[in-house]
């Protein structure tokens, strides 16, 4: 009999246990659900916001970090300042990161008075754009100019630069006439003659313009070598004479000729060089 109570009572206490854990499995399983739901819709609730914002705000995070101070350096005094404004400002809203280094370089370059550009970052919002001009030494024909690289271009006035010498030839050409006009000035700077022009035909034979306006043919050959032999007669009987003269062709193996503006001068002057 006593056996029986015991056995029933330990069912008993058996039973009450169980039921007490299922309780509280029950209960703990409810708090971690809840807070799963809270995070989750916590989750959500930044998401949502995070898109909103990035939905509304997409051009300045894809800008980020954003373009604060542009610096341009360089002589500037012949650009077109609004093109070249224009440009750097294009370019420049897309954000630091984004800016297309080289394709904004030759954008600049194609501006009408810009030679050379440079352009650097400096983080976190700087652009610095370096400016080379063009620095003409030299007119090309009646519509171009010369920069001191021997580079053409061809600005839309070129009235304010008439007082610089005239070259003209082929275009491909234009680096290789400059270099013969620098060593022309430079051999009849001794004579204190100014070379104001030089022209070459499509035979590639030059004539120097000075700026008394008297012609000097020297063809295509050795440029050095016929101006030498013009300075030899200079000096010898032309110095006294120079304002008679028209024309001198130095395109022969030996020797020159002179084209007097009178005829009757050249008449009355009787000489046989022999040069």
């Amino acid at each position: 009999m006593n056996r029986k109570k015991r056995y029933t009572r330990k069912r008993k206490t058996i039973k009450r246990n169980v039921n007490r854990r299922k309780k509280t499995a029950v209960q703990t399983f409810s708090k971690r659900d809840a807070w799963d739901v809270i995070v989750v819709i916590m989750l959500l609730t930044i998401i949502v916001y995070i898109s909103t914002f990035v939905r509304n705000n997409h051009f300045a995070i894809a800008a980020w970090p954003a373009i604060e101070n542009v610096k341009v350096t360089g002589v500037l005094n012949a650009v077109d300042h609004g093109a070249l404004k224009d440009i750097i400002r294009t370019h420049s809203t897309g954000g630091f990161l984004r800016v297309q280094m080289d394709q904004l370089e030759k954008e600049l370059e194609k501006l009408t008075w810009v030679h050379q550009v440079s352009v650097q970052r400096y983080w976190p919002d700087t652009l610095s754009v370096n400016v080379l001009q063009h620095n003409p030494i030299a007119r090309w024909g009646d519509a171009g100019l010369m920069n001191t690289y021997g580079d053409l271009f061809f600005p839309n006035d070129i009235k304010p630069y008439q007082t610089l010498p005239m070259l003209y030839g082929e275009e491909i050409r234009a680096k290789d006439l400059a270099r013969t006009f620098e060593i022309s000035m430079q051999q009849l700077k001794s004579l204190g003659l100014q070379l104001r022009g030089l022209f070459e035909d499509e035979r590639q034979s030059k004539h120097l313009v000075l700026a008394d306006g008297l012609v000097i043919s020297i063809g295509d050959g050795d440029v050095t070598e016929k101006i030498a032999r013009f300075i030899t007669a200079y000096e010898q009987y032309l110095a006294e004479n120079l304002n008679e003269v028209k024309k001198v062709d130095l395109r022969y193996t030996n020797g020159l000729a002179v084209e007097w503006k009178s005829s009757q001068f050249a008449q009355n002057l009787e000489m046989e060089p022999n040069l």
